[in-house]
């Protein structure tokens, strides 16, 4: 018999047209059937949500050793029991209350009379009765001028009998308790075929793509399951303070009143005013004065302000990503459909939604409506105020995310792509100029408002350093980034608007003392215009350094000569250090020194070819993994990545890791990666079975960074102070070797 054939996941395209249209009805026809099949869908959903609520109480269980249907019964009849146990105590409360009800008639009688009394003597009361009557007769004699309503006639049938009060008695409780059997049935039944039902609900809506229908039920699963756990913690921890306040303050059946506002809050926004109007009256009633009263409301005002201001902001937004319209609209969405159960069922409904939405494009929009997310990125909030001339709003959106990172970082990650998108929108609308002039007179604003105890020494002194701005005044606005990107590097630079290598005036721009110039362009194929600006600042300073920055299009692998410079750069970072290298005026490093020279290009390419090979290098990595403990070291120098597997070619993909730790010149340990919140999910890491990592700079002669020394293990391991500055003497005598080894490979 031959082997069955493997099953192909099949994708079934998803048509463009008439797609808006598509969604929108199905919908509709959601809503519809959501309103018409209430009787069967809110049994359901309530089965569903409280299968959420007790899956970690049967995942727990299983760990036991239970088997999974006992750990199922178990789980049900614990929150069986524990629901009996809050009917109990609060039907006693109840009797108990019943009975101390008439005792309070008097306290109530003699509080309306003084109430009375402090409004006049009852005048106030009974004059607004009089005018209301005599307003009730003036109506009916309207009504009477007309033609003679008809009477009505009321037929009855002597009376209700026992069983009329029986049957209406039973028919009020019969409903409810159909309900909660039928949500104990579908409760149990789901417990019990939990992976069977996921396999097949996974089969129907995959489509093929069981990843992303796994990734949707997991997120929702586990958002659902946070917030009911948060939303039973907080509703337990207010029932709780609020019964002992109640206690204390001495209004009656305080722990009744707290199991009620802990039940009641799972109804958003009106469940603690049903709750604890009843104390308050209670209150009123019991004690002659209103102190009592007093206390209860300051009670609950102070347990509102304190919930709902700072606590369930910060846990509910993290658990279930929704935005606090969002569960506004939601409550009265599903209220209006299913009536007050949909009030419960609201939020956990609209969770589920957001996260469909992540994961769906047709229904992106429930992301984007309901989510706590922000729906635009950094730099794109920046460019809509740039745009609209807000600047008082993008000066304070700087100032945020200055606050949170620095003004370098800034500059870098949300001012210049927001120009980017400056220059993209100026490459599809030619004709609008308004919005380029609000775009740089905004960024201006915000420059100067950022720029703050600069040296002024080098803001005075003769610039070194031109920035000049290629074409448009978009181009300029990034060349004033980078002048203040060196002025903080002690650079002095000097911005130029692009008027300054135009053809008519590039001969008059004055170059003494200059030894640097970094044109900048943000637009698409700048190539010709950085040439011909390239050829004609040579021809009138020959020993000039020209550095082509190119921030807005993509260099690929082209030279540096064929834009006519020197360098060629695409970041703020690269044209930074570049311009910080080229206009270095530092003194020689000592004879004493432990290198010979800098490593420079033609250096780095031996360096290579040395880590290629299995020669000396390897040696020494092999060295620096034994004395280490590890299976693995490697060594990443620029954007190459070289290495030494013992067990074999693991190390295939680049090292974002070790690109880390030459970026920030720092060690990086991560002890156990799967922990790692930053590189859990890192490519490198992942597919080559990486647990440990622990990786330091490498310094050249010149005491830059050039790279960095890693070692690598396959299981998490611990990895002390002492195990650092062991690393670190490996990589000192890693580069002494590395520089004689670069010695004889020169000669």
């Amino acid at each position: 018999m031959s082997d069955p054939k493997p099953v192909e996941p099949i994708f079934v395209p998803v048509p463009v047209r008439g797609q808006a249209l598509v969604t929108t009805s199905i919908i509709l026809i959601s809503v519809v059937v959501l309103y018409l099949g209430a009787g069967i869908l809110v049994p359901l959903v309530l089965a569903v949500l409280l299968a959420f609520a007790l899956a970690p109480l049967i995942r727990r269980l299983r760990r036991m050793h239970l088997p999974h249907i006992v750990a199922v019964l178990v789980a049900v009849l614990l929150a069986g029991a524990v629901l009996a146990t809050i009917g109990y105590v609060v039907a006693r409360q109840l009797i108990k209350l019943a009975t101390d009800l008439p005792s309070y008639q008097a306290t109530v009688t003699a509080k309306t009379q003084a109430l009375q009394h402090s409004l006049g003597s009852g005048g106030f009361i009974e004059s607004l009765s009089g005018a209301l009557a005599s307003i009730s007769d003036q109506f009916a004699g309207s009504i009477a001028t007309g033609a003679a309503a008809p009477m009505p006639v009321t037929i009855t049938n002597g009376g209700a009998g026992p069983m009329d009060i029986v049957q209406v008695v039973l028919g009020s409780v019969l409903g409810p308790l159909a309900t909660a059997a039928i949500v104990v049935v579908f409760l149990i039944f789901l417990l019990l075929e939990r992976e069977g039902l996921r396999d097949r609900f996974l089969k129907l809506v995959s489509r093929g793509d069981l990843r992303t229908s796994t990734k949707v039920m997991n997120e929702a699963a586990a958002r659902v399951g946070r917030y009911l756990l948060v939303q039973f913690g907080v509703n337990l921890s207010y029932g709780t303070v609020f019964a002992l306040g109640l206690s204390i303050i001495g209004v009656p059946n305080a722990i009744l009143w707290g199991l009620l506002a802990a039940m009641f809050r799972y109804i958003p926004f009106v469940g603690t005013i049903i709750a604890a109007t009843i104390p308050f009256t209670l209150a009123f009633a019991v004690d002659p004065g209103w102190s009592m009263l007093l206390r209860s409301v300051g009670l609950y005002v102070a347990l509102e302000l304190v919930i709902t201001n700072a606590i369930e902001p910060r846990l509910y937004g993290s658990s279930t990503g929704l935005s606090a319209i969002a569960v506004l609209v939601a409550a009265m969405f599903w209220a209006t459909l299913w009536g007050p159960i949909g009030l419960i069922l609201s939020t956990p409904i609209t969770v589920c939604l957001v996260v469909i939405g992540r994961y769906v494009p047709q229904l992106a929009f429930f992301e984007t409506l309901l989510g706590s997310e922000p729906v635009m990125a950094p730099p794109e909030r920046f460019y809509q105020r740039l745009v609209s001339a807000n600047v008082e709003e993008a000066i304070e959106l700087a100032d945020e995310f200055i606050a949170d990172h620095d003004v370098t970082h800034f500059y870098e990650t949300v001012a210049m792509p927001a120009l980017r998108f400056a220059e993209t929108d100026l490459s599809l609308e030619v004709s609008d100029l308004s919005h380029r002039r609000n775009v740089v007179d905004s960024m201006v604003s915000v420059m100067e408002d950022i720029d703050v105890e600069q040296d002024q020494n080098i803001a005075r002194a003769e610039p070194t350093v031109l920035c000049i701005g290629g074409r448009t005044e978009l181009d300029e606005a990034a060349a004033q980034i980078l002048v203040r990107l060196l002025h903080a590097k002690n650079i002095a630079a000097k911005g130029l608007a692009p008027l300054a290598v135009r053809q008519e005036s590039i001969a008059q721009l004055p170059l003494d003392g200059i030894e640097v110039v970094c044109l900048c362009y943000l637009g698409n194929n700048p190539r010709s215009y950085a040439r011909f600006v390239s050829k004609r600042l040579l021809r009138q300073h020959p020993g000039l350094k020209i550095v082509a920055c190119v921030f807005g299009a993509d260099a690929g692998s082209a030279a540096a000569s064929d834009w006519g410079s020197l360098r060629l750069v695409s970041t703020l970072r690269g044209a930074v250090e570049t311009a910080h290298e080229l206009s270095d005026r530092s003194e020689p490093q000592p004879d004493d020194e432990p290198f010979s020279a800098p490593i420079d290009e033609a250096g780095l390419g031996r360096l290579r070819q040395l880590a290629r090979s299995d020669g000396r290098l390897s040696s020494v990595l092999r060295e620096v993994a034994a004395k280490t403990g590890v299976p693995v070291a490697i060594m990443h120098v620029a954007d190459a990545d070289f290495h030494l597997a013992l067990e074999g070619d693991a190390v295939r993909r680049q090292d974002a890791v070790s690109q880390r730790v030459v970026d920030e010149q720092r060690p990086v340990v991560i002890q156990n990666v799967s922990e790692s919140e930053e590189f859990a999910n890192d490519p490198f890491l992942l597919e080559n079975c990486i647990r440990f990592y622990a990786g330091v700079p490498l310094m050249g002669p010149d005491h830059k960074t050039i790279g960095a020394l890693a070692v690598l293990d396959y299981k998490p391991r611990a990895f002390s102070a002492l195990d650092q500055e062991t690393l670190e003497l490996q990589a000192l005598r890693l580069m002494v070797e590395v520089d004689r080894m670069q010695g004889m490979s020169a000669r």
